[in-house]
């Protein structure tokens, strides 16, 4: 998994970068974003990490309504690897009930076979 991000985000000019761009980190006024919040993981990186979270809620196909599909690509890649990143952060942190949580994550997701993309979910807001 590690190996597949790394290689499609070799010729990546790196950007600024969220690093948690999930729903739960965005204010919102109406349909308008009015602010983000919780910066600890912002860095220089891939466009597409920024994306990953927003394919887990709206599903790819959604996500590619507002960048290019080898964007896309690339944030189905790191949503893959969110889970593992958990895992791995957790371990190092010494919160084991966290990281088998991640890990099984991952197992689950692997075996639905939504580790890429979860597809349209139901009821889900428009992005």
């Amino acid at each position: 998994m590690v190996a597949a991000v790394l290689a499609a985000e070799e010729l990546v000019p790196p950007a600024v970068v969220h690093g948690d761009f999930g729903l739960h980190n965005v204010f919102w006024a109406g349909p308008q974003i009015s602010g983000l919040l919780d910066f600890d993981n912002a860095c220089l990186g891939d466009p597409a990490m920024d994306l990953a979270p927003l394919v887990g809620a709206f599903g790819a196909a959604a996500v590619t309504d507002i960048a290019g599909a080898e964007v896309v690509a690339r944030a189905q890649l790191h949503r893959a690897s969110l889970s593992l990143q958990v895992a791995a952060a957790a371990h190092l942190a010494g919160d084991h009930g966290l990281r088998e949580f991640a890990l099984g994550n991952f197992s689950d997701r692997f075996r639905r076979g939504t580790l890429y993309d979860p597809g349209p979910r139901p009821g889900a807001p428009e992005p």
